[in-house]
């Protein structure tokens, strides 16, 4: 009987067993939650195949769960691989933890389960140039942008605008949080330093109306944020006050954020736009596996729920576009 709810995240994980108890309580499932990380240390995985079918086991921390088992699959926040401390030999560290990626990876591509989201499609629309270019292709408007390690690009890029520019990297580095921020001509100086690694520079979006979407399939949920502090203009996150409340979405929006995530191959997705004053928006991008109990906390939407309906009901993936609970056709 397939009744159980694979959740691949690290230990503690406030979304996760936030979702298992809506999971249990409202669906009656019973949720597993197992950080891959402690493969191959602590946990033991199988793939078996024959003539005419296959099976999948993992035995973790929870117990035993197997491929005739599982209703669908979170992938939810992926650890990296604990090796046991006996390898010393740093090629085959690396080696053993290749080993394990190719396994992991590729007996999830091959199962036949739902997957949100497919880790695949996930790291793919990580990339900020391919999702830009994704959100312009479906008629979202996007800042002025230029991604570059050439410091005279960036210079230009710069003029052009007359310094009204924001910078962003395209990653978040382990050890500090990455905000963004304006390009001043005291930053300018440190542009020679491009030759290490490029950067995201984009025209100063007006403070606006920070807005973030969770898209649930084809459910949509927006949420605009009220900041109190001056730095949280460039980035909301900075402001640990900021209150959200429920923001009405226009339709032809919401349309283009669930085009642009089925294009990505995304069934959820956090997405950050910035309402101006003239009402339109501007597309910042999207997270594939973002955080959002801050705007159920805040604003009462039931992002966990329609999470957990997605889940227990892939097939939802498929029905009409909802909106704020009524249909969009």
């Amino acid at each position: 009987m397939k009744d159980r709810v694979l959740i691949i995240a690290p230990p503690n994980d406030i979304h996760t067993y936030a979702l298992k108890v809506v999971l249990k309580s409202e669906f009656n499932l019973h949720p597993i939650v197992w950080d891959n990380g402690s493969m191959p240390a602590h946990s033991l995985m199988d793939f078996i195949l024959n003539e005419d079918n296959a099976d999948f086991r993992i035995e973790g921390s929870e117990g035993s769960v197997t491929l005739s088992t599982i209703l669908s699959i979170w992938w939810r926040r992926p650890s990296k691989f604990r090796l046991d401390n006996s390898i010393t030999d740093p090629k085959v560290r690396k080696f053993c933890m290749a080993e394990c990626d190719h396994f992991f990876r590729g007996v999830l591509n091959a199962i036949d389960v739902p997957i949100i989201n497919n880790p695949f499609n996930e790291s793919l629309a990580e990339y900020k140039p391919f999702q830009l270019m994704m959100a312009l292709r479906v008629g979202l408007d996007i800042p002025k942008t230029v991604m570059s390690n050439d410091p005279d690009s960036i210079l230009n890029f710069w003029k052009s605008l007359d310094g009204r520019c924001i910078y962003k990297n395209f990653t978040s580095p382990s050890w500090t949080f990455s905000e963004t921020r304006l390009l001043t001509k005291e930053t300018l100086k440190d542009l020679p330093k491009l030759r290490h690694a490029p950067i995201i520079v984009q025209e100063k979006i007006e403070k606006g109306l920070d807005v973030r979407v969770n898209v649930f399939g084809k459910t949509v949920y927006a949420a605009s944020v009220k900041t109190y502090i001056p730095a949280a203009e460039l980035d909301w996150r900075l402001d640990l006050t900021g209150k959200w409340e429920e923001h009405i979405l226009p339709d032809a929006i919401s349309k283009q954020l669930i085009s642009l995530l089925n294009n990505l191959g995304l069934h959820y997705g956090c997405i950050d736009l910035r309402q101006q004053a003239d009402g339109t928006y501007k597309f910042f991008e999207v997270n594939p596996s973002g955080q959002f109990l801050f705007i159920e906390i805040d604003t009462g939407q039931p992002l966990l729920r329609s999470l957990a309906k997605l889940l227990v009901s892939p097939e939802i993936m498929n029905s009409n576009i909802s909106h704020k609970g009524h249909e969009i056709l």
